[in-house]
């Protein structure tokens, strides 16, 4: 598979960057040799970029991975506010992967220039960390036009992972086209970008092939994370980054899988999956949980603040 440049950072990626979101305990609750066979099948194919979180809980799994395939560029990210829990995030990264050297390490979640602003003493922690060797380069990732386009005031800031996919499914702020006006400003100015999301969290699957080569075929998008549960998708994924003759086909072969947030009967109505869901998606009625497929992106970060553990993506 063709590798790129990620903008200016130095880092050279596969065309196509394996998310391990739903390989976690938020989603498939796969174990780590489990997911480790996947990530490796996907680097047997060509794909040396994966994406995770500190969020996720696949360290195990990527380190696992990392054994026969050494090559990864590994990007991770994390919710820091400052010097104590960037440095934090950061050691949990190093011992999870068994690594003294992440590639891509970023602030999870940003919002706006506000919050860059308010979280910018991690960001210059980082950004130190890179200069003396330990992180090859310091990003972002957002839901957020105004947030991508908010990037280009920090020179720290070498990558950027936005959402972003044809039907402008779980852009927070504007539509499709002010997400690719964003990311173009920033890409004109050196910034890397991965995008998340293509298929718009299962939304646009019936279409996969249709989103699928518009996120690879942008001339703003360096790289496309996308998650992959079987190694029948690594592969139809592998063939529409490459071309394929039959990946249209490879594709349509997936699209009876349908993705749904289940809600157990024993919910007892918190609301603390509401209060997390960036969405808006999940609201409480009749003292139980529930989700508006319209609005849900199935990343089941709600899954990790549910104490009764009654909510998963399937």
């Amino acid at each position: 598979m063709r590798c790129v440049q990620l903008g200016s950072s130095g880092l050279s990626v596969s065309k196509l960057c394996f998310g391990t979101l739903t390989m976690s305990p938020l989603q498939q609750n796969m174990t780590p040799e489990a997911g480790a066979r996947l990530l490796v099948h996907a680097y047997e194919r060509g794909v040396r970029f994966l994406d995770t979180a500190d969020l996720y809980e696949t360290y195990p799994h990527i380190r696992l991975a990392l054994k026969d395939a050494p090559d990864y560029v590994v990007s991770t990210k994390a919710y820091c506010y400052d010097r104590e829990t960037a440095q934090a995030a950061l050691e949990r990264a190093y011992r999870g992967l068994g690594r003294d050297y992440v590639d891509l390490f970023m602030l999870h979640e940003q919002e706006s220039l506000y919050t860059l602003r308010g979280h910018e003493e991690a960001l210059v922690f980082l950004e130190e960390q890179r200069q003396r060797g330990h992180i090859g380069a310091v990003g972002v990732s957002s839901h957020f036009a105004g947030c991508v386009r908010a990037c280009a005031r920090f020179p720290m800031i070498r990558v950027v992972h936005p959402l972003i996919n044809v039907g402008g499914v779980g852009i927070q702020d504007g539509t499709r086209e002010d997400m690719e006006s964003a990311i173009a400003y920033v890409r004109e100015r050196g910034v890397g970008i991965f995008a998340m999301k293509p298929l718009g969290g299962g939304h646009l699957i019936q279409s996969s092939f249709e989103a699928m080569a518009y996120a690879l075929n942008s001339p703003f998008i360096d790289s496309v994370a996308v998650g992959m549960q079987s190694f029948e998708e690594i592969d139809a994924n592998v063939a529409v980054a490459e071309g394929a003759p039959d990946a249209q086909e490879r594709m349509e072969r997936l699209h009876h899988r349908q993705r749904r947030m289940m809600v157990h009967d024993y919910c007892e109505g918190c609301g603390l999956c509401a209060a997390r869901c960036g969405q808006k998606a999940i609201s409480i009625v009749n003292g139980r949980a529930t989700v508006d497929p319209e609005k849900c992106v199935f990343c089941g970060y709600c899954a990790r603040v549910c104490p009764q553990f009654c909510i998963k993506v399937v």
